[in-house]
Formats: C-alpha cells, structure tokens, sequence
C-alpha cells in the first residue's frame, strides 16, 4: 500500500480492507448511504489497484492471507453486526445461524469465539458437521424437520434462539419468530428463498420480537471486528479461489451456493 499526503491513519505498507458503505463510519446509517457503496454504484474492488479515501479503509487483520482478509468486507461483517451491535449477544446465550453461506459460517464463528452456544440449519448433514467443527453445538436438518422451529425450542427449552441470524427471507420469518426467544432479536440479512413475506403478526406482538433489517454495518464495527478476528485468531472459511480471469466461473459458483466464501484473486 502506498499513501498520499495527508494520511495519518495508515503508513506505507499496511495491508488495508476497502469498506463497502464508503461514507458510513460509525453510528446510524444517513439515508443516502446506498449511494456511496464500493462497487455499485461506485466502481468496486475487482481491480489490480484502487484509491481509497484513508476513511474508508481498515486495517486488515495480521494473522489474514490476503485473500482471507478480502473475504471480511460484507460477509463477516454482516454477522458481526448483527450479532454484536445489534443482537447485544453476550456470552452464554444462544445464537441461531441458517445455511452454511458465508455470513452464517462467520456468524457461527464469531458466536462460537466469544462464548455462545451455536445452532446452525442446513438441508446437508455433511454441511452440518463442517459447521459443528467450526464451533456451531447443535446442527438442524431441514429437510428432515421441516418444522425445525420446534426443534430449536427443543434444544434450547422451549426458550428459543437469544438471536437469530435470518438469511433465508419469505415466509420462512414466521419459523424465526417462533424460533426466536421472547424479546429476542431477528438480524433479518437475506432473501435467499423470496424478498417478500406473508408475515403472521399476532406472534411477532406477543413474543415481542425485534426484526432489524441489516445492511453491513459502519465502518466502526470494522475496525472492532478485525481486532476480535486477530484476538481470537478466525480464519475465513474459503471453498476456492479462483484466478482474476476465472470471475465468470466464480460468480457461477456462487450462484450455485458455497460452504463459506469464494475468492478472485486479482493477481498471481
């Protein structure tokens, strides 16, 4: 990394991350953030070189490969949000994370390292058992419960998850709730199986739930997040990496869904 004149929170050579929400750097979100993202509608990080503005970077974590610590941007900062700054977690509660994505697998961790019990849903055992050995305690298949709410209250005594990292969307928030402790918190993060709900709302008022839309989070969160990440030595969960002119396939394969995160690297 090189610097221009006036840059005092980095020194040459330091190996920075580019922040999506290029503008958003501690607090509540202003309402035209969206308009500042990296990548769209700001040309993104797909590229040998970029110029940043130092307040938009961060510091990547020391003990990161390079393409590990270009995994963190959204995915690990998503569920770091939404456990940490949102949910409140502290340790000892209960965390509820779907799928084997890339914010899932991060939340998993995450949770995992600062003392929470884990569990994790998947319609794959074999991703179950990869999550569990990366911290997640209990593993819910389903296909095989396709009422995996009521097994959630199972394991957790018929109280329900502290929070709940929601990547799923449609309908499915209802199980969520359910699924959800009262007074809980849903981090609602995706829309993997539809952008709109038929939500049941006679148990969204009386269990209480707080249902927050995320969108990554402040740059603040970052900078937080990567100390924990180096403190507590995570490393990313990456399925492949591919060269700078494989992007097609890799866009493919993530189409196609991935245990963790799929990587480009930009140069050999």
């Amino acid at each position: 990394m090189a610097t221009g004149e006036g840059v005092t929170r980095f020194s040459i050579g330091d190996r920075v991350n580019s922040h999506l929400y290029s503008r958003w750097l501690d607090g509540e979100p202003a309402a035209d953030e969206p308009a500042w993202c990296i990548g769209m509608p700001l040309p993104g990080g797909l590229a040998e070189y970029m110029i940043l503005h130092q307040d938009s970077a961060v510091k990547a974590p020391d003990n990161m490969t390079d393409e590990e610590a270009s995994t963190l941007p959204i995915a690990a900062l998503t569920a770091w949000y939404s456990l940490m700054d949102i949910g409140n977690l502290q340790p000892g509660q209960t965390v509820l994370v779907q799928g084997t994505g890339g914010v899932s697998v991060f939340a998993a961790q995450i949770a995992h390292a600062y003392g929470a019990r884990v569990i994790a849903t998947s319609s794959n055992d074999a991703n179950l058992d990869r999550i569990k050995a990366l911290g997640a305690d209990e593993g819910i298949n389903y296909k095989k419960y396709p009422q995996w709410e009521s097994k959630v209250l199972e394991l957790t005594e018929g109280k329900g998850a502290d929070v709940t990292v929601e990547v799923a969307g449609g309908n499915g928030i209802n199980q969520s709730i359910a699924a959800t402790k009262v007074a809980g918190t849903i981090a609602q993060v995706g829309f993997l199986t539809g952008q709109a709900a038929q939500l049941d709302l006679m148990p969204l008022i009386f269990r209480q739930t707080t249902i927050r839309g995320i969108a990554v989070a402040p740059r603040s969160s970052f900078d937080r997040m990567n100390s924990f990440l180096n403190k507590h030595n995570i490393k990313p969960v990456i399925e492949q990496v591919y060269r700078f002119n494989e992007a097609v396939e890799a866009f493919e394969h993530l189409s196609r869904g991935a245990f963790g995160k799929i990587v480009i690297k930009v140069a050999d």
